[in-house]
């Protein structure tokens, strides 16, 4: 029993390798960087470099397909969206030597691109903000008139709220609409523009067998870094059967394979949730699912192997977990926003035994310390940016 697990320095992989190598399921672990947190773990048997896949696809590609050949390997299991893409995209060579367990390609860029989505979720008649799509002959002068402010400026195919920013008024809007397009320059990847959705967001997780539902589990954010819309650093685990419904009737009627997690707003007046974008990949709160009960990165690999799962629909309710780092990082940002900051500091020292932290295993506590060595490394290195680009704050 073997799984190839990539993108190593995430806390996403992290997480798929400790649910694997406490199953004794051996992984071989991989990235285009030296000090990854997981290449420390006690569960990873094997590590190796490849080349950057964002700069270098096809080298990326060969790279994995000659490892295996040489290394019997049941499955692949990409972590971020950059690899599971290309691996999905190039499935065809992958697949004569171990299992993909992800969907193809062209249902890949379905969920990847907020605009495609957006239009598939509406025909559905599920809830989605009011949405604009730019191209190159929209009129960006007359648009700035006609919408109502905040709006959500977000690029088609980014990931992790990169490039995600908002505008008050119409000149914000031409102004920050232009920064966007010049960052993402490409013709296929111009901005939506979305309103905004003042609430809490929360996620609905799946694992499906071509469209039929194998897991699911839901959380709702309570903290995320940026504060104004970055990843979660804090989670805790809920029950919402409107928004499991709209979830699994958006993957249904693609007929998805494998993971997915849908991504919502809800409403804070009326609490009536609308899609935001969905994730075909691995997700950043995935350990938020695995201690609620729902093994997620285990299911998959006994689906890929055994070619299906029992279907389950039961965890925990109320179990919290927390990505302390960042959540560190967002703590200035929750004092500035809130009049109380007595109760905001107690928010953040508070623990109980419900609240399991993101990267820190008891039996696999060094890949914990060279995440905060990465981390203050890239502090004094100058080179540490915030995980959203250019996200502004909301007035």
């Amino acid at each position: 029993m073997s799984v190839l697990i990539t993108n190593a320095c995430s806390e996403k992989s992290l997480a798929v390798l400790h649910s694997l190598g406490t199953k004794k399921i051996k992984a071989v672990t991989c990235d285009s960087k030296n000090l990854c947190p997981a290449f420390f773990s006690r569960y990873s048997r094997y590590r190796f470099l490849y080349p950057d896949p964002s700069n270098f696809p096809v080298e990326f590609i060969n790279t994995i397909v000659n490892f295996l050949k040489k290394k019997k390997t049941e499955m692949v299991f990409p972590v971020n969206s950059t690899e599971t893409l290309l691996i999905s995209k190039y499935k065809e060579k992958i697949m004569p030597f171990t299992k993909v367990p992800f969907e193809d390609y062209s249902k890949m860029i379905i969920l990847h691109d907020k605009g495609t989505l957006m239009n598939i979720a509406s025909e559905l008649g599920i809830n989605v903000p009011e949405t604009y799509s730019i191209t190159k002959n929209t009129n960006i002068k007359e648009l700035s008139k006609t919408l109502q402010y905040p709006v959500v400026i977000k690029p088609r195919k980014a990931t992790s709220s990169v490039g995600v920013s908002y505008a008050n008024n119409k000149d914000e809007f031409i102004m920050k609409l232009e920064k966007t397009v010049n960052m993402f320059h490409s013709s296929n990847d111009l901005p939506i523009v979305q309103e905004y959705i003042k609430g809490t967001g929360c996620g609905v997780s799946v694992l499906m067998n071509h469209g039929d539902l194998r897991a699911f589990f839901v959380h709702k954010r309570l903290r995320e870094y940026p504060v104004t819309g970055g990843p979660s650093t804090l989670r805790v685990s809920i029950r919402h059967p409107e928004m499991e419904k709209m979830a699994f009737k958006l993957l249904e009627n693609l007929k998805w394979h494998g993971l997915a997690m849908v991504e919502f707003k809800l409403n804070e007046k009326t609490d009536t949730p609308f899609l935001i974008e969905a994730n075909p990949r691995v997700w950043g709160s995935i350990y938020q699912a695995i201690v609620s009960g729902v093994d997620f990165p285990y299911l998959l690999y006994k689906m890929a192997v055994e070619d299906d799962v029992e279907r389950t629909s039961s965890y925990r309710i109320g179990i919290k977990t927390r990505f302390l780092l960042n959540d560190l990082r967002s703590f200035t940002g929750y004092m500035r926003l809130n009049s109380n900051k007595v109760s905001t500091l107690n928010e953040f020292l508070k623990h109980d035994k419900y609240t399991y932290y993101d990267t820190f295993y008891p039996d696999d506590p060094l890949p914990a310390f060279m995440f905060t060595f990465v981390a203050i490394q890239k502090l004094f290195n100058d080179k540490y940016k915030i995980a959203g680009g250019i996200n502004e704050t909301i007035s």
